[in-house]
């Protein structure tokens, strides 16, 4: 909602956000979320989007969860930069398919009209 990335460590010991989702969906599947990253997707008049999240950093060496590091957080927001930008060109491409097909339909129109 603030357009900040948001870098937890652990889900279950958060303060100020509701995960009752998360806890749910362990709860039925066995899973145990623990690190979490949410990194916003804006486009370019900066307005978000959409969202990346990433669950459950690991640690390869000690096979265990951690949490994201600064890095991966970085990476993270290029990513989501990314990801904003192919999102709002694949909209503005169907908005031209889409305002090409009414152009179309209004020549046809027009023709119709004089034909008469």
């Amino acid at each position: 909602m603030t357009g900040d990335a948001v870098n937890i460590a652990d889900v279950y010991d958060a303060k100020g956000f509701d995960f009752q989702g998360t806890r749910n969906f362990d709860a039925q599947t066995g899973y145990r979320s623990k690190s979490m990253l949410v990194v916003p997707m804006k486009n370019h008049e900066n307005d978000i989007i959409g969202v990346l999240q990433l669950l459950n950093a690991r640690d390869e060496e000690r096979n265990e969860v951690v949490s994201f590091s600064a890095k991966c957080q970085e990476m993270t927001e290029s990513l989501a930069s990314q990801a904003a930008v192919a999102l709002s060109n694949n909209r503005l491409i169907h908005d031209l398919e889409a305002l090409m097909e009414s152009f179309i339909r209004a020549i046809a129109t027009a023709i119709d009209e004089k034909s008469q």
